[in-house]
């Protein structure tokens, strides 16, 4: 482990050659090129594995079974994680003997990860490596199509709904939709509304006038003539018809995009509120996790410490990865490994100049709220019921939630 007085850097190994198992969802080869070479690069000692693979309390016991104990873990330290298995453990102590500087990271992603603490004790089980944030995506072609002005950074979400309504029309027997909105809280995740009381799993949400709010700007959304395909007909914003003119993505999709051949597309910041300006949708920053059992932490610190600081965060960005940190080089550098020899140039900082929303303290009653607000908002879209009425019925189902969460306490 690094020691801030030997002047060494947080993330400096000096033990035996070690393999660390690296739990994480994704391919062979995106793991070589995030990570298995650069650490490899960067600790010759260090033999870095893959677990692909979702971190389900099944798929984890499968492992536990197996004997197979993952050295290294991301996502977010659910309760289950933390108490039911034993599977992480804070790495407050790691943090403070290295002297890595929390200091780095953008606004609200260490206090975001805090407020996730399962205990509520706000302890840190991982560093972010990975930002989770959206940004939205606009094809010009559309807009050359009906002379509309192409949208710039900063503008609100009735902006945007005025836009859309203008984009939405039937041309050359294609019908146009203006705005898809994916997932379907998006706006939601702004506002900073926490579902249910932590202590007794009162339900909150619906009695926030937030969510109100919510639903009355989706109301106004779906009360656009068309925008919501109601007949199952194809619809595409970089595939198929290409007929959807903005579409809010995560930024990843950047790369993916500039993939789609003879696809004329550029990006900016997602809509705000009015009232909260410059205010981002979150679900949180991805850590990586040491875990518990693991038998060799301060070697799975090195990687996890390398892969958060600024040179481990510059490289995660070329390879599309967003970064968590605040630093310009590291936004300018998003997916530099395979757009830099691109003819067009893109707006591709837009999703890192927004300030992340605050996440709501945790309540373990919570964890599935907000798949349970994104498929609600979504079916909202094609409801006939007033939005009062519809938040009070969510208010009802999700209170039979709550009561399944606590009879499996």
């Amino acid at each position: 482990m690094g020691d801030t007085e030997s002047g060494l850097d947080p993330w400096t190994y000096n033990g035996a050659p070690v393999t660390l198992k690296m739990m994480i969802w994704i391919d062979d080869e995106t793991f070589r090129i995030r990570y298995k070479e650069k650490i490899e690069e960067i600790f010759p000692e260090i033999t870095l594995e893959l677990i692909s693979g979702g971190d389900s309390e099944e798929q984890l016991q499968e492992l536990f079974a197996k004997r197979i104990m993952p050295d290294i873990h991301i996502g977010k330290p659910r309760a289950d994680l933390v108490k039911t298995l034993d599977f992480l453990e804070p790495i407050d102590d790691y943090i403070e003997k290295s002297g890595f500087d929390l200091g780095i990271f953008q606004k609200g992603i260490i206090e975001n990860l805090r407020a996730g603490d399962p205990t509520g004790e706000g302890h840190l089980y991982g560093l972010p490596v990975e930002n989770n944030v959206r940004t939205m995506f606009y094809n010009k072609d559309i807009f050359d199509l009906f002379g509309e002005p192409y949208p710039e950074d900063g503008l609100t979400w009735n902006e945007v709904l005025e836009i859309a309504g203008r984009l939405t029309q039937e041309r050359n027997g294609i019908q146009y939709r203006g705005l898809a909105i994916d997932p379907g809280a998006m706006p939601f995740m702004q506002l900073s509304v926490g579902g249910t009381d932590a202590e007794t799993g009162e339900i909150l949400f619906a009695n926030d006038p937030n969510t109100k709010k919510f639903f009355d700007l989706l109301d106004k959304y779906r009360n656009i003539p068309n925008i919501v395909n109601t007949n199952d007909t194809l619809d595409g914003f970089h595939d198929g018809p290409r007929n959807i003119a903005m579409s809010i993505l995560n930024a990843p999709w950047f790369e993916l995009l500039t993939r789609e051949e003879g696809f004329n597309f550029d990006m900016v910041t997602v809509p705000t509120w009015e009232e909260l300006p410059d205010i981002a949708p979150t679900w949180g920053a991805l850590p990586l996790n040491i875990t518990k059992h693991s038998e060799h932490k301060d070697a799975a610190w090195s990687v996890v410490a390398f892969l958060a600081s600024e040179e481990g965060q510059i490289h995660l960005s070329k390879a599309g990865s967003p970064p968590v940190i605040e630093n310009q080089t590291a936004f300018e550098q998003f997916t530099a490994n395979s757009t830099k020899d691109l003819d067009q140039t893109f707006n591709s900082t837009a999703p890192f100049t927004q300030t992340l929303a605050e996440l709501p303290p945790y309540s373990r009653y919570d964890e599935p709220f907000f798949d349970f607000m994104n498929n609600k908002g979504e079916e909202f879209l094609t409801s006939d019921q007033d939005v009062v009425t519809y938040i009070r019925e969510m208010g009802e189902e999700y209170a039979g939630i709550v009561e399944e969460i606590k009879a499996q306490q």
